[in-house]
């Protein structure tokens, strides 16, 4: 069969992020600095892994253009295999621009992922061997309600997904009791059990509900305040962190996502998984770009052991 590797169906794009380097002046041309690199939720979480040690597979579409190109050599770079990647030379690729101002915050943002709409329920089926012979399957709210449906029905490996958005956590509703684990932030939770949360109280309450439905475990992404955790026995773990050296959160649930899926590869315990998960997420925000260079699992264990509540 080979050697095991992890699968990620999903978003695979490239970024552009513009920053002003004076005040913005709006409809006109204003000097700055210009970034372009790799992204997407689901290749940012396999190439977090990969440096974590995991082999990996990407499920995706990109176009056939320059960004393609990059996309295609950035997984050759990573050792990400890409025999389950649609190559649409008729389509651009995917791509995100955002624009800051001169104090870092995000002015307006736009998205063109398109050639994602190739990625349906007869896409999915003809990439379901590739999938089901993985330990693990993990992807994101990205994709096209009919591919979510497929998966969700036809995937015997255990699926892990980020919602990441509101918007998305709603189309996971009539599906959710088939995923393994999730990671929602508190308002895609919100969405998910349908009831506010406003104390830990709701929270509990909410990861119940959402367990009830047949989720086995729930990773609530606090950002500042950590993670919450509810699993299959009831069980509840909480991890703040003690950190203030935040540079860039962009990256933050990517990592965090793969800390999950490789601590629980490799058999750690429930609150181990939780600690590898923050320690991820902590190697992430402490670097300027997406993916930190120095993602290892020795940097997340400089990261629990200095930082982790």
């Amino acid at each position: 069969m080979g050697q095991s590797y992890v699968a990620g169906i999903g978003g695979a794009n490239v970024d552009i992020h513009g920053q002003s380097l004076a005040p913005l002046i709006m409809r006109d041309s204003n000097p700055g600095r210009l970034h372009v690199s790799v992204g997407g939720v689901t290749r940012n979480i396999l190439d977090n892994l990969t440096r974590l040690g995991e082999k990996c597979e990407l499920v995706s579409a990109v176009g056939g253009d320059v960004y393609g190109r990059m996309l295609l050599d950035s997984c050759a770079r990573l050792g990400v295999g890409t025999r389950g990647l649609l190559v649409r030379k008729d389509h651009p690729s995917s791509s995100y621009i955002s624009i800051m101002d001169s104090e870092g915050d995000m002015l307006v943002a736009m998205s063109d992922m398109r050639v994602l709409s190739a990625i349906d329920a007869d896409f999915v089926a003809q990439r379901m061997d590739l999938l089901n012979a993985a330990p693990v399957v993990v992807c994101d709210g990205n994709l096209p309600a009919g591919a979510l449906e497929y998966l969700a029905k036809h995937c015997t490996a255990p699926l892990y997904i980020d919602p990441v958005s509101t918007t998305w956590a709603k189309e996971l509703l009539p599906v959710l009791g088939r995923f393994d684990t999730i990671k929602p932030n508190r308002l895609e939770m919100e969405v998910l059990a349908g009831m506010p949360i406003a104390t830990d109280a709701d929270l509990e309450e909410a990861c119940t509900r959402v367990l009830a439905a047949g989720v086995r475990r729930v990773f609530v992404s606090l950002g500042a305040d950590g993670i919450y955790y509810k699993g299959p026995a009831g069980s509840v773990h909480r991890r703040s962190r003690a950190f203030d050296k935040l540079v860039n959160a962009t990256g933050a649930g990517d990592a965090t996502m793969a800390g999950i899926v490789h601590a629980t590869l490799a058999g750690k315990s429930e609150s181990e998984v939780l600690d590898f998960a923050l320690g991820a997420g902590l190697v992430a925000i402490a670097a300027p770009d997406t993916i930190s260079e120095t993602m290892s699992e020795q940097a997340v264990h400089t990261m629990i052991k200095e930082y982790v509540q």
